[in-house]
């Protein structure tokens, strides 16, 4: 059975993932919501967020 990972990725995952304080991981993943013109009650998934910063989406999955 291969292992589940969630949907959305939010502040405290990208500070782990590209290795960031977590004021600098907040304006990573709001720049990156902003890029898809995101409202702020929606959120931002895994695969947007490796999309936008052309990260490789098994490698971001692994981190988390």
């Amino acid at each position: 059975m291969s292992k589940k990972y969630r949907l959305c990725i939010n502040p405290k995952d990208v500070a782990l993932v590209l290795d960031l304080s977590p004021r600098q991981a907040q304006r990573k993943y709001q720049q990156a919501k902003d890029a898809y013109r995101k409202a702020k009650h929606q959120q931002l998934t895994i695969h947007e967020f490796a999309a936008y910063y052309d990260l490789p989406l098994a490698e971001v999955i692994d981190r988390l």
